[in-house]
């Protein structure tokens, strides 16, 4: 067997390398990555070593192809088989060698058979053609690489030394059930953080990074939790997030009873079988699970039919969205066994109160916790680059966010305090950071940026303040020829149908803030920032979002372009922006962004001091 497979190899790779001989060497290094991220998957394993095997016994011969242009992938799908007669049968299609593509997708090929007929004959000649010119190297526009011998080295030390029993391997693990609870084996980190919960009395908080795994964690402590008898509910604060959560739970628990309240789903439906699934008595027979939104638990018919007691465990995704007025006494009235609180966040910026609250409720946060540095180290997450773009607000702008900022320092003088909700130096810090979000700079800046970066194929979200903005740039964008979609709590058409879109085709997905929190969108691999809080939180998660690894299209890195404020000698305008940046660039690994944020902190009006790690010079030598 021939085989021609390519690197995922982006812009930046190219734009970092000056020739051929680079990139044909970057492209082998991302292949022996790739292998290394394969042996650390046992479900990737056994075809791994069938792959060496085979290698190794000189039945298949692999070569790398990519191409020349950067805005271009080497994207064939093209096959030929051959008898010892000289009969072929070629195919061409849509489908890319992946489980999304041959187990979830919906694509097509066509196949062609030599001895069919003379049209045939000459399709079968002129794809035999097609592959010989490229397997030499000959096709304008793609460049075909030998394996190196580093690289050919690394698949022969993993073969196996009986080529029956590599295959018999992969045999065995494609014949079992696909539904098998187990069929997503849980990582180390995730094994040990649900061992800490059992040794803390079924109590406490995950406390991963976005990426690192927190719902497969807590469905497996489900799982546990019903071997032994018990019920469970799980909290989510948004219709997005429930259905996720529903699909999740149906992929890795297929014999669990499931339960959906509120979220669109029929509420006469669950306010029957509440009582059923949740008492003690029928806690036992089943793994019954209830998925409910944190609007409906709140409300007083969910409360009234629920049957809390020491065999209820209390899941709560995004747990800090549960420390609300109308939520937090809800789930501190609840009697449960067992709670498992998850969030990449969990603290409410802001709200001290609330999330000790949270943590009396919840229990204390359990090892290991898995920080954004850690996901990358550990390879959960893919690398990224920070791009910065600075903005300056327009005059009126500017002389309305100096008369807001002297108000706050008045307030600040007479120690007023950021802690209650309703506080004036409160209302007075949301005016300005409005003032910031909505200037008006921000959009012909962010049009800008995609008319220059996007390429065909890219998958990009913006995030934007409100749907004012969200439409102001959608329009722009149309006008300029580019590709975009709308999502937003309340649109009209299927948002679902956004997200596969983006999948299938890429293009510009415009957002506002229903896609900060826990929705999977992996295929993603760059983000405009034009608008966002400087709440911890939901800039941590946004920057999460395209992190996310994607075996569907093979994302190596990503992108996350920044629009920051300065003023007119060029500091940054607020501590709380410049802080966000300095979070974003300290995990970045292009040092520019550093570099430029150390000067616009130094120009600052507002006295920040520098995070010693970035500003350490010697750190880019580690």
């Amino acid at each position: 067997m021939r085989l021609i497979c390519s690197p995922a190899l982006s812009t930046g790779d190219f734009e970092a390398m000056k020739s051929a001989d680079e990139v044909s060497r970057w492209a082998q290094q991302t292949v022996r990555d790739d292998l290394e991220m394969l042996l650390r998957n046992p479900q990737a394993v056994p075809a791994t070593r069938l792959l060496g095997t085979l290698v190794a016994n000189g039945i298949i011969d692999v070569r790398i192809a990519f191409a020349d242009d950067p805005n271009g992938i080497f994207h064939d799908k093209l096959g030929i088989f051959e008898d010892d007669e000289g009969k072929r049968v070629s195919f061409t299609g849509s489908a890319n060698e992946t489980w999304r593509a041959w187990g979830l997708n919906h694509e097509s090929f066509e196949t062609f058979c030599s001895w069919k007929n003379e049209s045939e004959l000459l399709r079968t000649r002129g794809h035999n053609d097609n592959f010989s010119q490229m397997w030499r190297g000959q096709e304008p526009g793609v460049q075909v690489a030998y394996l190196e011998d580093v690289t050919r080295e690394q698949l022969i030390a993993i073969s196996e030394s009986d080529l029956d029993y590599a295959v018999d391997q992969v045999r065995s693990l494609r014949q079992r059930p696909r539904d098998d609870p187990r069929s997503r084996p849980l990582m180390e980190h995730q094994r040990r953080v649900l061992a800490d919960w059992e040794t803390h009395n079924h109590r406490g908080i995950v406390n991963f990074a976005t990426g690192a795994g927190k719902t497969l964690t807590a469905i497996d402590g489900i799982r546990r939790w019903a071997a032994n008898g018990g019920a469970s509910i799980v909290m989510v604060p948004g219709q997005d997030l429930h259905e996720q959560w529903i699909r999740e739970i149906e992929q890795e628990l297929p014999d669990a009873q499931i339960l959906p309240a509120g979220g669109g789903h029929s509420k006469s439906n669950w306010l029957a079988m509440l009582p059923l699934f949740t008492t003690r008595e029928n806690a036992g027979t089943a793994q019954r699970v209830v998925v409910v939104t944190n609007k409906t638990f709140a409300s007083p018919d969910f409360q009234k039919r629920l049957r809390g007691g020491q065999h209820l465990l209390v899941v709560t995704d995004e747990m800090h969205r549960a420390g609300s007025r109308r939520v937090l006494p809800a789930l501190e009235s609840v009697e449960s066994g067992a709670t498992l609180g998850l969030s990449a966040t969990f603290r409410r910026q802001f709200d001290p109160n609330g999330t000790d609250r949270l943590l009396e409720f919840f229990g204390e946060v359990l090892n290991p916790t898995i920080g954004l540095a850690e996901a990358l180290m550990l390879d959960l997450l893919v690398p990224y680059d920070y791009r910065l773009h600075e903005v300056e607000l327009e005059g009126d702008e500017t002389l309305l966010y100096e008369q807001i900022s002297d108000k706050i320092r008045h307030l600040m003088a007479r120690g007023a305090s950021v802690d209650d909700p309703d506080s004036p130096l409160r209302m007075q810090l949301i005016r300005r950071a409005r003032v910031l979000k909505q200037a008006r700079k921000k959009i012909p800046a962010a049009v800008q940026i995609l008319r220059s970066e996007y390429r065909e194929g890219d998958r990009w979200l913006v995030y934007c303040d409100d749907i004012n903005q969200m439409r102001a740039v959608s329009q722009e964008c149309l006008d300029a020829g580019l590709p975009v979609l709308e999502f937003y709590a309340g649109m009209r058409s299927e948002r679902s149908a956004v997200l596969d879109s983006l999948r299938d085709h890429g293009g510009i997905v415009v957002a506002i803030r229903c896609l900060d929190e826990g929705i999977d969108v992996p295929v993603t691999d760059h983000a405009l920032i034009v608008a966002s809080s400087t709440v911890e939180r939901e800039y941590i998660q946004r920057r999460g979002r395209v992190l996310r690894r994607s075996p569907s299209t093979g994302k190596v890195s990503a992108e996350v372009h920044d629009l920051i404020l300065v003023d007119s000698i060029g500091g940054g305008l607020t501590k709380g922006e410049a802080q966000r940046a300095l979070e974003f660039a300290r995990l970045a690994r292009n040092p520019a962004s550093r570099d430029r944020l150390k000067a616009i902190v130094s120009l600052s009006r507002d006295p920040i001091g520098l995070p010693d790690d970035l500003d350490d010079d010697s750190e880019d030598s580690d």
